[in-house]
């Protein structure tokens, strides 16, 4: 039940409001000054209504003291200057007496629905900016760098492409494109492909001529961003139709003639000039990419950056979960730069929250990655496929802090010369 406070200094007012609210299912807690208001603690209801004339201070005093709690203004003097002060003085909306009672309704539950979408829309804010990438992915990946570049670069260019593995962060730069850049206070709407397949795909995005989805996900995203995952998933028919949408900024078939302003960002596990030779994207979609076509590098091919990232990764973490969590011990370096990461920058933030969880304020050891790369009890490879240079970079990294050159060659079964070549040949200079 939604609780009003009602100011308003004529008793025989006051009764009949509180009346006709409370039998409209409504909390009334009724007041006859913006003074008696304040003891009520305003801001602890879903809306006030507040006469504009009331003893001792202006009904619009009351505003201030309310926010974010909305303010409904009532006057007998009704003029378009009485409603655009109030207007000004921070109301979200006036009703003039004597007022009926249907209308009166009908402005409380307006001012009511825009506040509760107000709130939503903080907390979708909010839940977007939990969203984001952790600064650590930012500055110690090329996702900083191409954000940048991304950031800075003509209007006509801002429809891009972006591919690579699966975790590299493709759809944590588009988040940041849309959230750092002028669209961020209009609506981020992902066309998920893989999970809409088996539904009328160009009738979810393009919309239909009647029924539910008649207006679809491309005027949703009208003033923001628009990301669509595998774009190859759409039909010949609609790639075209989608290409010309945002060519002419909107469709032939909407009668209403609606214009759609939006940033379209594509995210696909296969590179844009792959799909256009195997004829899965046409050439029409295609030609709105040729200026930003992003290819993201896997973190295999980032190795030089590890060891800044995991440090900056467990503090990202440590604070998050209020957990102290010293430098990591070598054999966790080790074991991340020997790691493979097939799941990329997002495989590697999981298993760094993960660790810091299980550390519980000492130092991450290489078992609290969860990697399977070592037991708790033995320095041998536990169930995982390495390859001779993954199971050298690791066994290095992992004894040279207390072994000489001899001794490493010698546990290694190899020569010093030789264990100087490998290390030459894979870049594992002795830090």
């Amino acid at each position: 039940m939604n609780r009003l406070l009602v100011i308003e200094d004529e008793t025989v007012i006051l009764k009949a409001l509180t009346r006709l609210l409370e039998r409209n299912h409504y909390e009334v807690t009724p007041a006859n000054s913006v003074e008696e208001a304040l003891t009520a603690e305003p801001r602890g209801f879903d809306l006030v209504l507040a006469d504009l004339r009331l003893p001792g201070v202006a009904g619009t005093e009351i505003i201030a003291h309310a926010e974010p709690v909305p303010v409904v203004i009532m006057t007998s003097h009704a003029s378009v200057r009485s409603a655009v002060n109030a207007m000004r003085a921070g109301a979200i909306d006036y009703v003039a007496k004597p007022f009926d009672h249907d209308e009166l309704l009908l402005v409380i539950q307006r001012s009511l629905t825009h506040n509760q979408m107000q709130a939503q829309n903080n907390a979708l804010v909010s839940d977007m900016e939990r969203l984001l990438p952790a600064p650590a992915l930012i500055s110690c990946t090329e996702l900083g760098a191409l954000h940048a570049r991304l950031s800075n670069a003509p209007q006509r260019e801002r429809n891009i492409f972006l591919t690579g593995e699966r975790g590299v962060g493709r759809e944590w730069l588009a988040r940041l494109l849309h959230w750092n850049g002028e669209r961020r206070n209009g609506p981020f709407v992902i066309a998920d492909l893989p999970l809409l397949r088996h539904e009328p795909l160009q009738e979810k995005l393009l919309g239909g001529e009647e029924g539910v989805n008649r207006h679809g996900m491309l005027q949703a995203a009208h003033g923001g961003t628009l990301v669509i995952r595998q774009p190859a998933l759409l039909s010949h028919d609609a790639q075209i139709k989608l290409a010309q949408a945002i060519i002419r900024r909107g469709l032939n078939n909407q009668r209403s003639g609606r214009v759609y302003n939006i940033q379209l960002i594509m995210v696909s596990d296969t590179s844009l000039e792959t799909l256009c030779d195997r004829g899965e994207i046409v050439e029409e979609l295609a030609t709105l990419f040729i200026q930003s076509h992003i290819v993201l590098k896997p973190l295999r091919e980032q190795r030089d950056q590890l060891d800044d990232l995991v440090r900056a990764l467990i503090h990202h973490h440590s604070r998050r979960h209020n957990v102290a969590v010293s430098e990591p011990d070598p054999s966790a370096i080790a074991t991340v730069q020997a790691y493979r990461w097939d799941g990329n920058a997002q495989e590697l933030d999981r298993s760094i929250e993960r660790a810091v969880l299980a550390a519980r304020g000492r130092s991450i050891e290489a078992t609290d990655l969860g990697l399977g790369l070592v037991s708790s009890d033995q320095e041998t490879t536990n169930n995982r496929d390495l390859s001779l240079d993954e199971y050298f970079r690791y066994f290095v990294l992992r004894h040279q802090s207390t072994l000489s050159e001899t001794e490493l060659a010698s546990r290694l079964g190899i020569s010093r010369k030789a264990l100087w070549e490998r290390r030459q040949k894979i870049g594992l200079s002795r830090s």
